[in-house]
């Protein structure tokens, strides 16, 4: 899958169904070339990312439930871990 791709998704909690925002940028290891985590923009979609935007949420790769064709789940329903 293409980032560009992800960038595409709304990203939704599961414990609550509430809507989170879009990914905007993700976080690599460069020991490994790994995904750690994926940096969603809080709120609406702007025409123009800036990274340095403060309502930025960090959500680790083990948090993220599944990657639909038009979603990103994060957290499990039911809130059990």
């Amino acid at each position: 899958m293409k980032f560009s791709e992800i960038q595409k998704k709304e990203v939704i909690d599961a414990t609550k169904g509430s809507f989170l925002g879009y990914v905007q940028d993700a976080t690599i290891d460069v020991a490994n070339g790994k995904v750690e985590s994926l940096h969603v923009n809080i709120g609406e979609r702007s025409l123009f990312f800036d990274s340095k935007q403060k309502n930025v949420k960090k959500i680790r790769l083990k948090d993220i439930t599944v990657i639909g064709k038009d979603i990103v789940l994060v957290g499990k329903k039911g809130g059990k871990e």
